[in-house]
């Protein structure tokens, strides 16, 4: 977003602190192959202000010097890389039946990460906050932040103004977490804001725009601008499962006809069992299947003219999904139903509307939530490349 008024003018510590975090999201994206000279190009900073800024930024063992480059003229480059061996941080999924935590170096390697099954009946502080103290006690250098993404409205402050799902109202999670963990910064991010930061992570674009369709327990929207991740006025951006779809039943909000009465993960799965959604995938005909099938397209139809209407709204053209549902069996499904619908509301002249899955599929909370804690205590979501490589299985606690 472009910013078109401005409230405060620009100190010269302001000033100095949007350059470092310049030079910094400049050395993540070089990936270990770019020197001061290429930083200087790629900023547009003085040569002096460069160089104070690396050695700055070497001092604070967030950048290193990675090796010499031979050229064919003059001296050998000095190449920069992230310092992956003294920041550590921690991204917590606080989701509806289970805990997940894992810690990553400051480029996003994933070095562990460990999974506690329960009901999520309450913002489960003491759990959340056991497994923080047991995975920040080995690790080599130190934790420097931690990251909770969970359901709901949050703000800045860290605080879940309402989570309507949970019955959750002003928790103050971030404050209390970070006293549970020994005064540890604890920063609290919704759960679709923080596949949409993971996205952004393993991105070198910094106008990046990118918007992620959750479809949980709730349905909500992660919503980064041009670089900027969006939450509005009161922080409620993205809580489109409570737009009126014009069905007739009631929500859990207490409204009538929001769009998560029909295409929320329950809504869709119904009555189903197990061997029903086996049936209907399998393209069986008998009468549970049939329901199924049709609470899916229900959904689809849905979900697509919602997706339509931000893509005219916002300019957007990809959409990601996340949440439950996207390692559901009922994903693929939905997500092939929702694409030929977006498909056929393309005007001449504009490119085509996609959904399509998140990049790190079920690890894209805790990245997204070590990226949020990234970008809270440095200033800047950096471009975490070694992320990428954690699609696959991850080391166990």
């Amino acid at each position: 977003m472009t910013q078109l008024r401005f409230t405060q003018k620009g100190t010269k510590s302001s000033l100095r602190a949007r350059n470092d975090v310049l030079v910094l999201q400049c050395v993540a994206a070089g990936g270990g192959r770019f020197s001061r000279t290429d930083v200087i190009r790629q900023t547009g900073l003085p040569t002096a202000t460069v160089s104070e800024i690396v050695a700055d930024l070497i001092e604070r063992r967030l950048v290193r010097e990675a090796g010499r480059e031979a050229q064919p003229v003059g001296k050998p480059r000095v190449l920069l890389d992230l310092d992956d061996v003294h920041h550590r941080f921690i991204g917590v999924q606080v989701a509806n039946d289970r805990i997940t935590a894992s810690r990553f170096t400051l480029n996003g390697h994933m070095e562990q990460t460990t999974t506690v099954s329960r009901p999520l009946d309450a913002p489960a502080l003491t759990a959340v906050s056991d497994m923080v103290r047991r995975m920040a006690a080995p690790t080599p250098g130190r934790v420097t932040g931690v990251g909770v993404a969970v359901p709901g409205i949050v703000g800045d402050d860290g605080v879940i103004r309402e989570a309507v799902n949970y019955g959750w109202h002003m928790v103050s999670m971030g404050h209390e977490l970070s006293e549970l963990c020994d005064g540890l910064p604890v920063h609290v991010v919704n759960d679709a804001n923080a596949v949409a930061l993971s996205e952004v992570a393993l991105s070198t674009d910094r106008a990046d725009t990118v918007v992620v369709l959750w479809i949980g327990t709730g349905i909500g929207a992660g919503i980064v601008l041009d670089g900027r991740l969006y939450h509005g006025g009161a922080f409620r951006s993205g809580e489109i499962g409570h737009i009126d779809i014009g069905a007739s039943l009631r929500c859990r909000c207490g409204l009538i006809g929001c769009l998560e009465t029909v295409a929320a993960q329950p809504s869709i799965l119904g009555d189903a069992d197990d061997k029903t959604v086996a049936g209907y995938l399998a393209g069986d005909d008998d009468s549970d299947a049939r329901a199924l099938g049709e609470r899916v397209t229900r959904a689809a139809r849905e979900t697509a003219r919602l997706l339509s209407t931000l893509a005219g709204a916002l300019d957007v053209t990809e959409f990601i999904l996340g949440g439950p549902i996207a390692g559901d069996p009922l994903g693929p499904p939905l997500m092939r139903e929702i694409n030929e619908r977006l498909a056929l509301r393309v005007m001449s002249g504009f490119e085509q509307l996609v959904l399509r899955a998140s990049t790190l599929g079920t690890h894209s909370l805790v990245f997204g939530a070590a990226a949020h804690a990234i970008r809270q205590e440095l200033g800047v979501v950096i471009t975490m490349p070694a992320g990428a490589d954690e699609v696959g299985d991850s080391p166990a606690a």
